[in-house]
């Protein structure tokens, strides 16, 4: 399992990718700052961030994957502007969650 994100990483971001494609920019209403959000994520939800990616095709051109590998909870953000974070996509796998001892 440790190897897990090393195989599967590339091609969960690829599917991220697809997703906020997918969203208009219209309709991506649950944004922020970019310092209240990443705060939210690592206190309160215990993510961190598992893979970014530059892409024109996204809204700012940059996405971002954050993940808590103990409880599987996962969020997708992408930047539209500066300093502004919007969350594309967030929820719970139980094949994010590592198995290390």
């Amino acid at each position: 399992m440790r190897n897990f994100n090393l195989y599967f990483a590339p091609i969960l971001m690829a599917i991220v990718v697809l997703l906020v494609l997918a969203i208009p920019a219209s309709a991506q209403t649950n944004c922020g700052q970019t310092e209240a959000i990443h705060t939210a994520l690592t206190d309160q939800y215990g993510e961190q961030l598992q893979e970014s990616r530059d892409d024109p095709r996204a809204p700012g051109g940059v996405a971002e994957l954050w993940v808590n590998h103990r409880t599987g909870t996962f969020t997708v953000l992408v930047y539209p502007q500066p300093g502004v974070a919007c969350l594309v996509q967030t929820g719970q796998s139980d094949r994010l969650i590592s198995y290390a001892a």
